[in-house]
């Protein structure tokens, strides 16, 4: 049961932080970059971007979360 808790709040937290970064991208300017009138493939690049920037930090939340939890083990 403690490793379905755990698949679960992975899941949560991927999703979570995606949002998150999806919500940050959209304050840039990256549809300068592209040609004019390509919005779908904006669009896609601002998804993939925002997925690979919060499974990076929702994996940095997690590694933090195990290894707080192994350091108690070093002072117990």
């Amino acid at each position: 049961m403690f490793l379905s808790q755990i698949a679960l709040m992975k899941i949560i937290l991927h999703i979570a932080c995606s949002i998150f970064a999806f919500y940050i991208l959209d304050c840039l300017k990256v549809d300068m970059i592209f040609k004019k009138g390509h919005t779908a493939k904006i669009r896609m690049f601002y998804i993939l971007l925002a997925i690979l920037l919060g499974t990076s930090m929702s994996n940095f939340i997690i590694d933090i979360f195990v290894e707080t939890q192994n350091l108690q083990l070093l002072f117990s």
